[in-house]
């Protein structure tokens, strides 16, 4: 690699670098997986002791750049489990970028700390309306969907790399020999071996789906040990596991703004619409919390033109009740 990347990783880590510096080292990192192991083999090099105070709060800053993403779709619908297809138009979601290096980390938990025995939590947290990419110590990328929170210890890259997760996020694991990486989250821990899976873990769901795209996992609930293979999806509601035949890539398409779901409630897709636009959704009828709803849509049309195709296909109606509220009927 050339001599100028090096120096402009080592001028990141002192804090030296203008925002639009970081912003061009961050795109170049994320050009390739050869970028990103250069990066962390230089960090990596780095003796914590000599980097001035300042990178404790500039190696853990989020590096954030927004990318507007534009994509057309169809539009069409059948049967008693409505189809929605739509075609979507002018307003993107911004996809949130955030690069965490575990630098600062790594110094508090070097001799400069007194409490070698205390373990600091770092937490990345994703608003409703916007999702995050994660590029974790090891390597690993993570996608967090909207009103998600990831959290990781300032030991992660010990023996054990864990993570605790609340919402929904998938995982591209990098590969660790002796090193096992686990989620955890609050109904059970999912055991990676180097693989690709989506959690969905919100706690206003009634149910915590793990699907396996490729590779293998393993889910853990007390002394009950449960392999998935890929194309899997394990269910946890009310207590007992399911398992499910599923297109796995489907479970992960939120990432790229497509949003596919299958035979949801009404008022679960409400509750997703609200996440990813940021708005809120009241339903003044009941009834309709049980219809069944499978569908197709990408994340670029207005919440209004949304509603609206629901209305077309739906025996509802909306109406707007102030700037991000909506009341449907």
């Amino acid at each position: 690699m050339d001599e100028p990347i090096k120096q402009k990783i080592r001028s990141y880590f002192n804090g030296g670098l203008s925002p639009q510096e970081e912003a061009d080292l961050f795109k170049w990192i994320s050009e390739n997986e050869a970028n990103q192991s250069y990066f962390f083999q230089v960090k990596n090099s780095l003796n914590p002791e000599k980097v001035e105070h300042p990178l404790l709060q500039s190696s853990f800053a989020e590096l954030k750049r927004r990318i507007a993403i534009k994509n057309q779709f169809r539009t069409g619908s059948t049967g008693k489990i409505i189809k929605l297809q739509y075609s979507l138009g002018r307003i993107a979601v911004m996809l949130l970028l955030a690069l965490i290096t575990g630098f600062a980390a790594a110094y508090f938990l070097t001799g400069k700390s007194s409490e070698k025995s205390k373990v600091v939590w770092f937490e990345t947290s994703v608003a409703r309306g916007e999702k995050s990419q994660l590029l974790l110590p090891d390597g690993s990328k993570v996608w967090l969907n909207a009103e998600s929170t990831l959290s990781y210890p300032g030991n992660f890259m010990d023996n054990n790399r864990t993570i605790r997760l609340k919402g929904e996020a998938y995982f591209e694991v990098a590969k660790q020999y002796g090193s096992t990486f686990t989620v955890s989250t609050n109904d059970y821990d999912v055991l990676v071996h180097g693989t690709s899976f989506n959690i969905m873990a919100y706690s206003d769901f009634n149910r915590t789906e793990t699907t396996l795209i490729e590779g293998q996992i393993e889910i853990r609930k007390g002394n009950q040990s449960i392999p998935v293979e890929p194309g899997q999806t394990l269910i946890f509601n009310e207590g007992q596991f399911s398992m499910e035949k599923v297109n796995a890539e489907k479970s992960a398409k939120w990432k790229d703004d497509i949003f596919d779901f299958d035979r949801i409630t009404f008022q679960e897709l409400v509750v997703r619409l609200e996440r990813w636009y940021d708005v809120d959704i009241d339903i003044r009828n009941p009834d309709l919390n049980q219809s069944v709803y499978s569908g197709v849509f990408k994340n670029e049309e207005t919440i209004d033109e949304v509603l609206s195709t629901l209305e077309l296909t739906s025996p509802i109606r909306y109406s707007r009740d102030g700037f991000r509220k909506f009341v449907i009927e």
